[in-house]
């Protein structure tokens, strides 16, 4: 591949890389506590967050950036997938990394998104209702932010574990 291809493609895989796990990182241990905090006025942060800001969007691309970037590097350094390569300390480091990051970009995409989503449409709908929620409704959010609360986590756990592994998979070796 040439050089100036792998120099982009490394720019881009560090970059989006960064976004997207610093991001996840703020998101769950600055934001998400702090509007927990601030009580009503949280969901109309997380309205202006998701839909004038434009968060999801953010972390889909960055997160499709890194993930597209970083599989491209993956074919060139592995020579196509070659076993032997990956048999090695690096070649071991970076699958374990890659899969870990696209456990996470399958878990942010599928499982954190769509969740959010119906989180979102569910606070409008109690929103609009006359008078407090009903038992039901209570019910449903407090399972939706569960699973959300474990996909967060889960996303979270795969970041380090692909951000540690890709820091020191060069230096990888048996």
């Amino acid at each position: 591949m040439n050089v100036y291809l792998l120099i982009i493609l490394r720019f881009v895989h560090i970059i989006a890389g960064v976004l997207w796990g610093g991001a996840a990182i703020s998101y769950l241990f600055f934001v998400k506590p702090s509007v927990q905090s601030i009580g009503a006025a949280g969901p109309q942060f997380m309205e202006s967050l998701t839909t004038r800001r434009r968060y999801p969007l953010f972390m889909v691309s960055a997160s499709l950036l890194t993930v597209l970037a970083g599989g491209a590097l993956f074919w060139n350094s592995s020579g196509g997938f070659s076993m032997a390569w990956i048999k090695t300390g690096p070649g071991v480091g970076f699958t374990i990394g890659s899969l870990a990051a696209l456990v996470a970009f399958f878990v942010g995409n599928f499982g954190i998104g769509p969740t959010s989503a119906q989180l979102g449409a569910l606070g409008q709908q109690i929103g609009l209702s006359d008078g407090p929620p009903s038992q039901e409704l209570i019910s449903k959010m407090q399972v939706l932010e569960r699973k959300l609360n474990r996909a967060e986590w889960i996303d979270f756990a795969m970041l380090v574990v692909a951000m540690l592994t890709m820091a020191t998979a060069r230096y990888w070796f048996f």
